[in-house]
């Protein structure tokens, strides 16, 4: 079937023509651009299949003869442009450009949030599991772990094993997710090259789920890569490390949070956590916080470990904050 070569965009058909051209003649070309459209063909090279034979003829409707002598395209993406700067402008000068351009692109304008992060799960659902691993690395916690939780639970936990092992973004995966964004979206979308994934920023998006879904997601990641899940699990913080906070500061976060969520919280905690909970409140509320907890209505687990998680939340909410700690003196040397 015929793929109409109206339905690519100009960067798409500019990006075929140069990477059917042979090196020296592609490199002529580049030789007369500037950075700017270097940098929106690099974008188009990233995310560049080889086209049927049918459908590069319509590319290169002036082309035909040429088309037919060589072959077709040559092998292409991002390494074999590379290859082709390197030719046009030396090596040194070619891996400048690349840089500049992937710099130009470092900011990241404010699409991916204002776009529903469900939007983009749905649009990003078939695409490779790096490149998807990768946009998360490109939202706020909030909206990548919602994000997350739009996706197959088999899925997410395969993004979240990906994004602990992400210690720096390929340029080719941004450049592809960029492309992928932009086309998706029907708007150009930036990247930012300064977000990077790893442990730290894994263990943060797990923080952001539910309790019930991170201790499932980290029990499978364990049983792919233990040593992972380790390094996880100590990044992590959870209801129960509230109780290692002292007391001033486990205040703060019992007052942070609204009053009725305290009992519901409490139902799935250990009889530690009651103690530390009653003796940090005044004597009335602790009666009342006491009565509930007994004679309240029943609450699901689930019911309880979000109320859990809304202390979690409101503690690393005054962690960032500077208002409180949430390392345990006994690491502190």
């Amino acid at each position: 079937m015929t793929v109409p070569a109206t339905g690519m965009n100009g960067a798409a058909m500019a990006a075929y023509v140069v990477m059917s051209m042979d090196e020296n003649a592609a490199s002529e070309v580049l030789r007369h651009m500037d950075e700017s459209a270097i940098g929106t063909l690099t974008t188009a090279m990233a995310a560049m299949q080889e086209p049927a034979r049918d459908q590069a003829y319509q590319i290169f409707a002036r082309l035909m003869t040429d088309l037919e002598s060589s072959g077709g395209m040559a092998p292409g993406g991002y390494e074999a442009f590379r290859k082709l700067l390197a030719k046009a402008f030396g090596e040194k000068r070619a891996n400048d450009m690349l840089e500049r351009i992937i710099r130009t692109s470092a900011t990241q304008i404010d699409i991916l949030s204002k776009v529903d992060p469900k939007v983009l799960a749905e649009v990003m659902k078939d695409e490779r599991p790096q490149v998807i691993a990768v946009l998360l690395g490109q939202m706020t916690r909030s909206n990548a772990v919602e994000c997350l939780n739009a996706f197959d639970p088999a899925l997410a936990v395969d993004l979240i094993h990906r994004f602990a092992r992400l210690d720096t973004i390929p340029s080719v995966a941004l450049a592809e997710l960029k492309s992928m964004l932009s086309e998706h979206l029907g708007t150009q979308v930036e990247t930012r090259t300064s977000s990077t994934g790893g442990v730290r920023q894994a263990a943060d998006l797990l923080n952001g789920m539910s309790s019930g879904a991170a201790d499932r997601a980290l029990s499978q990641i364990r049983e792919a890569d233990p040593e992972l899940a380790d390094q996880i699990r100590s990044n992590m913080f959870t209801f129960d490390d509230l109780l290692n906070l002292p007391d001033n500061f486990l205040q703060l976060v019992i007052f942070e949070v609204n009053p009725e969520r305290r009992a519901p919280a409490l139902r799935g905690g250990s009889t530690v956590a009651r103690e530390r909970f009653l003796r940090n409140i005044s004597r009335k509320e602790a009666e009342i916080l006491k009565d509930d907890i007994e004679h309240g209505p029943m609450v699901t687990r689930a019911e309880s470990q979000a109320a859990q998680h809304e202390f979690v939340e409101a503690a690393m909410r005054l962690s960032r904050e500077g208002r409180i700690s949430l390392r345990n003196e006994e690491d502190m040397i």
